[in-house]
């Protein structure tokens, strides 16, 4: 590129400077969306990449059926499975195994206890398949014998204020653990956020037979050996799962593997460690990136076609005077690049900008590096080197290409293919436009749907509290004595204790398949979900009796249950009435004393799980039903009542109504990224149809001040520019409907609840569009409309 080049580019730039400026913006919006969702999409494809061997490691999960019916997969296997896979199968290099610990989330350290949030037990071949990095001591005996426990840096921190803590000891329930390890907090982008690791031996000290296929509670992951065929294997142990596991599976269950790099995007099966992602919105907003890169380099070769009328005499005498067309289309090229250079330097801006905000959107620490990797500044030069071929180069060919006979002919306007090429682009501006916005209001209106629906209980004004941890000898007359100072406050109506509450971790819920009528010898084979409440919780959670009674308060309600209208159903009663009295197995007799009515114990993606309650005072949860009174003064009281009565427990509190919407979380982000992407998309289109009209206004100055010599009114004026844009607006709407129909009907078919699309949510998005772009035309429209004819006629 030469210094006359890069002097008649400038030139050029500053002698266009209306164009240059919606050039420059557009690009650089656009430029920065895609370096933002490209981000986020980055981060949510690199789960579990940080693990050297993470190609080769495979989770087990757990088919159930029901005869030949599937019914559901279980991420969690059985103990002994693991071991034996390794002695039978020659692909198992190594393998782990990882319990959740629902009682070991609280920790006691000189008498002060400390929540802890991702509490497992895990085999200590964890730091020999994973990449956990063990900053204090020996991975070869931190998780080998029974009562020991690793910590992550942070916790360490957190309970010992230091992150060298090896040989201290902690109280986790009755037990005694010896801190032997300290590794350092596992990174974002994996499934696996732990805190606290136990040593898995330690479970057969604490209760657990790990001899059993009674219970299946352990995550199995698999080292196998590279290059192993998925599929093969999965045949292979599907047919070690019916053979040399029959009798002790229920009839038809196999065990399936899965790979660990696949679990975060593609996996939303029972007992998930989190609430995973979803692979449909991340390719949504993959796409999305791409369109608005497209949008905004649309924009730059629109007006560069449109004013190419402008460039033909000077195409043409450059022509004559013995330029070749390589030598116009590097010249063009080189303005093209100017632009560019200019909207990337602006986009970083914008990006460094909205650091913040987007972190807050997409939840995630503000820490995280962003402009600090090789991969960032590599897509930088990359996507410079694309936005001006994709935005330069057709502009460029096109005026090079030009005769110089059309400025003997004196033919300065640009050609019908040229004019066609421009509304084809705003078309496709435009339908993308408004499927992004039909996403966003289809998206919010799906949340909202699912967020109002009757839930079958009552979960407003529910404040709950996490049990205390006590002695188990004095637990239940605790739990009874702190239920009843709570219920003396003043606008609290009702106080339970349960095990589990509806919206909770599905890790603080017990399953069995193992259950049947008291007649059957075997198990039904569905997964009955169970935990313990007391008397109260019926009431306090408003949830209605089928049938029977409800459990009575005072009473041990010694073998009897309460079970909802789906549990009823699937054990074989053709109504609730002909359950109550009847008898269950479940490790021994038990009586139906009361049938609820079905309530959503997950959220509204999932259809209703049959739930099965049994008695029991011994909470985990307290939750308190309060009056419409001020939730600050009641909180006040129940601090008080908690420090007298639970010394060296931390007050930890929700609202029900927020834990249960807290399930929601992937979705209301989603919601929120597509709605912000959506605004600037149309914003960029905006900004392309603005210059056009500026253009068009510029070009036809002379015809608008004959039109209004002869009588032409504002409003017709308004009209002759508008006109055409609707027209290209309604054949975007043509196009986008289907296309936003089909989309999004893919991505509400994971919901067990979902909306039917209604029609008016593309009529809105179309108007919304008509309007915005007719709003952004009557800004140069009306400006010209109203001019003076003599200062009309005296422009050209």
């Amino acid at each position: 590129m030469s210094i006359s080049n890069i002097k008649l580019a400038w030139r050029n730039i500053k002698k266009d400077g209306l164009y240059s400026v919606i050039n420059i913006l557009g690009l650089s919006i656009a430029t920065a969306v895609f370096l933002l969702i490209i981000n986020f999409v980055n981060f949510e494809y690199s789960y579990e990449s940080f693990h050297k061997k993470a190609d080769n490691i495979y989770r087990v999960t757990y088919d159930i059926y029901q005869g030949a019916k599937y019914v559901i997969t279980d991420c969690e296997t059985h103990p002994p499975l693991a071991p034996l896979l390794k002695k039978d199968f020659p692909e198992v290099v190594n393998y782990v195994r990882i319990q959740h610990m629902e009682s070991g989330s609280v920790v006691n350290y000189n008498n002060q206890f400390y929540q802890i949030e991702h509490a497992y037990a895990s085999d200590p071949s964890i730091f020999d398949v994973f990449d956990y990095d063990l900053i204090r001591g020996d991975k070869n005996t931190s998780l080998t014998n029974p009562m020991q426990v690793v910590l992550t840096q942070s916790q360490c921190k957190r309970i010992f204020g230091t992150d060298d803590a090896i040989g201290k000891s902690l109280k986790i329930g009755k037990y005694l653990y010896a801190v032997k390890g300290v590794i350092k907090d596992p990174p974002l982008n994996t499934h696996l956020k732990i805190d606290m690791l136990l040593s898995f031996s330690s479970l057969p000290v604490m209760g657990w037979n790990l001899n059993s296929w009674d219970g299946n509670n352990n995550y199995t992951y698999l080292q196998l050996v590279p290059g192993v065929n998925l599929n093969a294997f999965n045949d292979k142990l599907k047919a070690f799962s019916r053979a040399t596991l029959k009798g002790k599976l229920s009839a038809g269950n196999v065990f399936v593997a899965e790979p660990i790099k696949s679990i975060h995007l593609h996996s939303h099966k029972s007992y998930e460690p989190e609430v995973n992602g979803d692979a449909k919105s991340v390719k949504f907003m993959l796409i999305s990136a791409i369109l608005i890169l497209l949008i905004g380099s649309v924009n730059y070769v629109n007006l560069a076609t449109a004013r190419s009328a402008r460039r033909i005499k000077e195409t043409g005498m450059r022509k004559l005077l013995g330029s070749s067309k390589g030598m116009l289309v590097t010249q063009f090229l080189s303005e093209t690049l100017f632009v560019n250079v200019f909207a990337l330097a602006v986009a970083l801006i914008i990006v460094w900008i909205a650091l913040p905000f987007y972190f807050q959107l997409v939840e995630r620490p503000l820490q995280i590096s962003f402009f600090g990797t090789a991969l960032f500044w590599s897509m930088c030069l990359g996507l410079l080197i694309f936005n001006c071929l994709l935005s330069g180069l057709y502009p460029a060919i096109s005026l090079a290409a030009i005769k110089p006979i059309r400025v003997v002919n004196r033919v300065f306007t640009a050609s019908r293919q040229s004019d066609m090429l421009r509304k084809a682009l705003v078309v496709g501006q435009f339908a993308t436009a408004l499927i992004v916005l039909s996403a966003s209001f289809i998206v919010y209106k799906q949340l909202t749907y699912m967020q109002k629906q009757n839930l079958g209980m009552d979960a407003s004004q529910i404040l709950v509290l996490n049990a205390p941890e006590v002695d188990d000898a004095i637990r239940t007359q605790q739990s009874i004595a702190l239920k009843n100072a709570l219920a003396e406050i003043p606008g609290v109506t009702s106080v339970s204790a349960s095990g589990a509450l509806p919206g909770v971790s599905q890790h603080d819920i017990s399953s069995s398949t193992g259950l049947s009528r008291y007649e059957s010898k075997e198990g039904l084979g569905y997964d009955f979900y169970l935990y313990g409440i007391d008397a109260r919780f019926v009431p306090t959670m408003q949830i209605n009796l089928a049938a029977g009674e409800n459990f009575r308060e005072g009473s041990l309600n010694k073998d009897e249950v309460l079970i909802n209208e789906t549990a009823a159903r699937l054990f074989g009663f053709k109504n609730a009435a002909e359950a109550v009295g009847q008898k269950l197995n479940m490790n021994g007799p038990v009586t139906i004393k009361g049938v609820i009515k079905d309530y959503h114990q997950l959220s509204m993606k999932e259809a209703i799980i049959p739930m099965i309650h049994y008695y029991n005072d011994n909470a985990a949860f307290y939750s308190l039903k309060l009056q419409h009174s001020d939730p600050k003064k009641v909180l006040s009281k129940v601090q008080a009542i908690w420090k007298a009565n639970c010394p060296g427990n931390t007050l930890t509190y929700r609202f029900l109504n927020d834990m249960f919407d807290q399930q929601y979380k992937n979705e209301q982000r989603f919601g929120k990224i597509v709605a912000v992407f959506s605004i600037l998309t149309l914003f960029i289109t905006c900004l392309g149809i603005l210059g056009l009209t500026a253009y068009n206004i510029n070009l036809r100055t002379k015809e608008i001040g004959i039109r209004k010599v002869l009588g032409a009114s504002v409003a017709s004026i308004v009209q002759l520019f508008s006109l055409d844009f609707v027209k290209l607006i309604f054949i975007a709407m043509v196009i986008a409907t289907p296309i936003a129909w089909y989309v999004m009907n893919l991505w509400l078919n994971a919901f067990a609840y979902r909306i039917s699309i209604p029609w008016w949510v593309f009529a809105i998005t179309g108007l919304t569009c008509v309007i915005v772009a007719l709003a952004t035309l009557s800004f140069q429209s009306v400006k010209a409309a109203v001019m003076k004819p003599i200062g009309a006629l005296k422009a050209e």
